[in-house]
């Protein structure tokens, strides 16, 4: 028992947050469709390019960034010149409004806290981080309101950057809108964490720059597991690290790295509402399309409940390899 004590303080599971541990898909059509609807209403702009804009500019960060999101929108529309600045702070205030009402809406999959939990009891020493996609703002508050907070050691999210924007007016809208991130970020209580991470949006999977980052803070030096619903995220940034591994200082030289796909946050891929929302940004179906390289995926999750023996399995034994292409 021993000896497994080691091998588990010297190794990390990194899990994704959006359909992997919070159903995200449905909640995110739901809610982007309603707010971006009413917030073209408000300035003036059809429903369906304001969308197109707002993939346009979330993807330039991630698509769960709604920080700035309608700020940059409107410089891009030169809305300004037709509408005052104080009107687009009321719809900037209107979004905000309609995300922290939705927000407190998101689900986490059935059984989460104890999948969790019994995985902090059967391996520990274990640190278990979140390597998102979403901002570090998000991310935090959603580990609140579903309670996921305590049972989890690090995150490692992406940073939320100010967009520059040209003409002045806009200022006072990004302060409001910084304050309230830095308001909501205060009510948290996240002392625990053993690492808290920020990276810039280019790190985000399927880079392997989080994974590293990660590896290199908490000293993995045994074994990575990585778990996400799709292997152009995760599975990706699993092999990117490997390649990258050589690079590397050397005590990570036996470390290895294991994907779990967590194939049940895949279960709503045709929401009719999601499949709408893809109709407006196309990029959303990029995510599954065909992947270009082989992708090793170690096991395929179909439940949650599989995930501590999938877990015992690369700890302790072996397991066959399937692969993605």
């Amino acid at each position: 028992m021993k000896s497994h004590q080691i091998r588990h303080e010297e190794s990390v599971l990194l899990l994704d947050m959006d359909n992997t541990l919070t159903d995200t898909r449905a909640w995110f059509a739901d809610f982007i469709l309603q707010a971006t609807e009413e917030v073209s209403t408000l300035l003036k702009e059809e429903h369906r390019s304001f969308n197109q804009l707002f993939a346009d500019v979330a993807q330039s960060t991630t698509l769960h960034e709604y920080a700035y999101v309608i700020e940059a929108i409107a410089s891009k529309l030169k809305k300004h010149r037709s509408i005052s600045h104080r009107s687009i702070e009321r719809a900037s205030k209107r979004f905000w409004q309609s995300f922290h009402h939705a927000h407190r809406q998101i689900k986490i999959y059935e059984g989460v806290h104890e999948v969790i939990a019994s995985i902090r009891k059967r391996f520990p020493g274990l640190r278990l981080v979140i390597l998102t996609d979403s901002p570090e703002w998000i991310t935090m508050e959603r580990l609140a309101l579903t309670g996921l907070m305590p049972l989890i050691d690090g995150v490692v999210a992406i940073r939320t950057d100010m967009p520059k924007l040209r003409n002045r007016g806009y200022q006072r809208g990004l302060k409001l809108r910084h304050d309230e991130i830095v308001e909501r970020m205060s009510r948290i209580d996240r002392r625990h964490l053993q690492l808290q991470m920020a990276i810039p949006s280019t790190y985000a999977k399927p880079s392997s720059a989080g994974v590293e980052l990660a590896a290199q803070r908490l000293n993995a030096e045994n074994k990575l597991i990585i778990v996400g619903d799709k292997e152009s995220k995760e599975g990706l940034a699993a092999e990117n690290w490997r390649e990258n591994k050589g690079r590397q200082a050397s005590s990570f030289a036996q470390c290895s790295i294991d994907f779990i796909k967590a194939d049940w946050g895949n279960h709503d891929l045709e929401h009719h509402r999601y499949r709408e929302l893809q109709s407006h940004i196309p990029s959303l179906k990029a995510g599954f399309a065909p992947l270009e390289r082989e992708v090793k995926i170690r096991s395929t999750a179909a439940s949650l409940s599989q995930l501590p023996e999938l877990i015992a399995e690369i700890l302790y034994g072996q397991v066959a390899e399937t692969i993605a292409a």
